[in-house]
């Protein structure tokens, strides 16, 4: 009888009661079936870690961003003050030349006030002997 129940693919388990698996494929299936739910746990807890990285990664993404733009604010002000006073320089040197030409001519003016008033002094003194 147990031949015949062989040959249909029916066991008798360790209670004495009829399976249609044997005792060995039960096991095994149910061992599969053990790993696969902790594989399963384990796939969860993967996208969870995963999650929280992506998560982390964004925010840290985002500081990044605000950093960059908070650097890049202050390169331009640092760019517009010093374009300001290479205006100011350039402004500062036009007076400074306009000033010193202004001084030649003065100079030269002086100079040339000077020669006038001893041609004068001179005529003076003659014109003073002459009489």
């Amino acid at each position: 009888m147990a031949d015949e129940l062989l040959k249909a693919h029916l066991y008798y388990d360790d209670i004495n009661k009829i399976r249609v698996l044997d005792h060995t494929i039960l096991k095994d299936s149910e061992d599969l079936k053990n790993i696969c739910k902790e594989y399963e746990t384990k796939v969860k807890d993967f996208g969870k870690i995963i999650s929280n990285l992506l998560e982390t990664l964004q925010e840290l993404g985002e500081n990044v961003e605000k950093q960059k733009m908070a650097a890049i604010g202050s390169m331009n002000l640092l760019k517009s003050i010093t374009k300001q006073r290479e205006n100011e320089q350039a402004k500062l040197q036009s007076e400074i030349n306009e000033r010193s030409m202004l001084i030649e001519q003065l100079d030269s003016e002086y100079d040339s006030l000077q020669i006038l008033e001893a041609n004068q002094i001179e005529t003076i003194e003659y014109l003073t002997a002459l009489r």
